[in-house]
């Protein structure tokens, strides 16, 4: 069947983030032909959709929606506007609709029931279901634990057994901003951060990919010309035996691409000498709360003694160092994001002011996540809510005044 995977629209100009879940999909649909299309690169994505239809006469087009919105506060931008512009253009046409991605898989009720041009629904992980639900199109073929309805089983797909992305779907040359590129080496997270949604996409533990699929993965960006890629992991050096055996395989391959990863602050000085050895030019950690009571609220591992030190030994190793908080966090406030202010300009001037980097946003409450109940629970938010429109976790009083001219600021700097 010919087969037109697109990658949504984002309605702005944004940095290109190569679509990697399509990418997958496309890895198990060999024997079909496909075109790959990302809309997000386009400003008239519209006449770019149409432009496709006419030219691929596609059977099926499926649909990633990986984000609902920015999760930006105060300001937020949803990406449903865009999102429903291209599905008036398929208003007409007659072929199968398919809907999946992230975004999607929080919300796939609301979506389809919004949306009624979605003719399938595919939650969750789409390499299983997605050839399941494309032979069943094609000759009839039952699909297990599918009732027949427009939405699909969620099922989760056996990493050690499902092919390889396809990186070539879709021309790579035009994702150059950094870390726009990704690789996968697991799925999950054994962690329970409490507004966090892996757990509910991809289950409560590390699903790990076996390591030479991963460093096949790496080979095929190297021979497309890719120089610089990220790891999408939502932690890199957990657990640490995967971490270490990956790690090694990287050194021993030797390609001559460089890369990024998000880590835990327990990584060690000598691991942080053997990533930029083997490649890695920057390192992402996620501590989020700056006091030992936030990181205990948010459910997060370690001590805010641990964070300094690990930053400090990755600039040592001579890694690029990005640090994410959040303001208003459960048991943190005004005085905490003062501190989250104070330790920005410390990092920056004291271990350089191109290389380390500090992000201060605030927590988008998504549906499924533990911190979504416990605001249901303790009446923060009425029993009925969704969380589809954009809820925050956030300070009140001069905190929230504080934080609003700090991003004021940011926007007019950064344009």
């Amino acid at each position: 069947m010919r087969i037109l995977l697109v990658q949504s629209p984002t309605g702005r100009p944004e940095a290109p983030i190569y679509p990697i879940g399509l990418a997958f999909i496309a890895g198990q649909l060999s024997r079909h032909e496909l075109k790959g299309l990302d809309l997000s690169l386009s400003n008239d994505y519209q006449l770019l959709l149409r432009d496709a239809i006419a030219s691929f006469t596609p059977e099926i087009i499926a649909l990633s929606f990986r984000n609902i919105d920015d999760s930006s506060y105060p300001v937020t931008y949803s990406y449903l506007k865009p999102f429903s512009e291209i599905l008036d253009v398929l208003g007409s046409w007659e072929g199968i609709v398919i809907a999946g991605g992230t975004g999607f898989s929080i919300y796939p009720e609301i979506i389809m029931e919004r949306f009624p041009r979605i003719d399938y629904g595919i939650p969750g992980e789409g390499e299983v279901v997605f050839p399941e639900l494309v032979d069943h199109l094609e000759s009839g073929t039952a699909i297990e634990g599918w009732s027949g309805g427009r939405m699909l089983p969620w099922k989760q797909a056996d990493l050690g057994c499902i092919s390889t992305p396809d990186y070539s779907f879709i021309d790579i040359s035009r994702y150059t901003f950094p870390d726009s590129i990704g690789v996968q080496s697991r799925r999950g997270c054994a962690f329970s951060c409490t507004y966090c949604t892996y757990s509910f996409l991809s289950g409560s533990s590390f699903r790990l990919r076996p390591v030479e699929k991963v460093i096949r993965d790496i080979k095929e960006l190297d021979d497309l010309g890719v120089s610089r890629f990220s790891f999408v992991d939502s932690v890199f050096n957990a657990p640490e035996d995967y971490f270490e055996e990956l790690l090694s395989a990287l050194e021993e391959s030797a390609f001559g691409i460089s890369w990024s990863a998000w880590l835990d602050q327990n990584v060690t000085p000598s691991q942080l000498m053997r990533m930029k050895a083997a490649g890695a030019v920057k390192v992402d950690f996620s501590p989020d709360a700056i006091t030992d009571k936030g990181l205990k609220r948010l459910a997060k591992r370690g001590k805010t003694a641990d964070l300094l030190p690990a930053v400090k030994s990755a600039r040592r190793a001579g890694l690029q160092v990005g640090i994410n908080f959040f303001n208003g966090n459960p048991g943190e406030g005004f005085w905490a994001f003062l501190r989250k202010i104070c330790f920005m300009f410390r990092v920056r001037f004291t271990l350089g002011w191109k290389s380390t980097f500090v992000n201060i946003g605030t927590i988008r409450v998504y549906a499924h996540s533990p911190l979504a109940g416990y605001m249901i629970r303790k009446g923060i938010v009425s029993e009925d809510c969704t969380f589809f429109a954009p809820v925050f976790y956030r300070s009140q009083g001069p905190g929230d005044w504080l934080y609003r001219l700090f991003q004021r600021v940011r926007r007019l700097k950064h344009g």
